[in-house]
């Protein structure tokens, strides 16, 4: 039995209907629940960082009974999931306000609790690599950039790095010291004619100042105990074992040429 063209094409568009009616039946939809499974993740994510932050705040332990593990009540989870989001929140705001007196930094501004996604990630990744740098002192671009398979994902990838970086930093981190103004412009005259803050070209010398090895680990024992060679150390760090040589007696002299160009010898 022969069909017509238009027959034909007209049976063509219903199967491929079919086709693609099924498929999607077969994909989760988003009215379909999340699973259970996937809910008690959550619910154990933000009850991980608020313990991290209360560790890097100095504070007892939030307790639990963990019946989140056992339910299969939707509705609980949820809750579950709301409470700790909520004590994750205010458990971060009391460590970073450490942090803040603690190393006199400024950090980036808290967005909303339910702030929109993307400005969430955005916040957790900035906060991540601010305290980064100010312990362990640097960041890599493959972990500046580090992603996961979905944005919320992502959300959760950057807030334990943060939670991790912030209590690093209170557990390891060195006390940033007032440093008067005048030896700070002084020492940054005297940097621009040395070199990176980063700098290690080879010659022995390293960080923004150009410091030896010798000089490093008398002025600057803890960083170079911490971080290695001065070219791994914050800037402040670098400037501290500067203005204690300055301070020991030996002022500008182990800058003799470039201290003379500022002006200083």
């Amino acid at each position: 039995m022969r069909f017509s063209l238009p027959f034909r094409l007209a049976g063509l568009a219903l199967l491929i209907a079919f086709v693609i009616a099924g498929a999607a039946w077969a994909r989760p939809g988003p009215d379909q629940p999340v699973p259970v499974r996937s809910l008690r993740a959550i619910v154990g994510h933000y009850r991980t960082l608020t313990w991290t932050y209360e560790r890097a705040a100095h504070e007892r332990r939030t307790p639990t009974s963990y019946t989140d593990r056992r339910t299969t009540d939707r509705g609980y989870l949820q809750w579950a999931i709301d409470t700790w989001t909520r004590r994750s929140y205010l458990a971060q705001a009391r460590a970073l306000d450490r942090i803040r007196r603690t190393f006199r930094v400024t950090l980036p501004a808290t967005p909303r609790l339910h702030g929109r996604l993307s400005d969430r990630v955005a916040y957790s990744r900035r906060l991540t690599l601010r305290l980064r740098k100010i312990y362990p002192g640097h960041v890599t671009r493959a972990f500046a950039s580090a992603r996961s398979s979905s944005g919320r994902a992502t959300l959760r990838l950057w807030q334990r790095r943060s939670a991790a970086a912030a209590l690093a930093l209170l557990r390891h981190g060195v006390a940033r010291p007032e440093l008067p103004p005048s030896l700070l412009e002084a020492f940054g005259c005297i940097h621009r004619f040395e070199g990176a803050w980063g700098s290690n070209t080879g010659n022995g010398y390293y960080g923004g100042l150009q410091m030896d090895v010798s000089f490093q680990r008398r002025y600057g024992h803890e960083f170079e105990a911490r971080w290695g060679t001065a070219d791994n150390w914050p800037v402040w760090a670098q400037l501290t074992a500067a203005v204690r040589a300055y301070r020991s007696g030996r002022g500008f002299s182990p800058w003799p040429n470039t201290a003379r160009f500022c002006g200083l010898l």
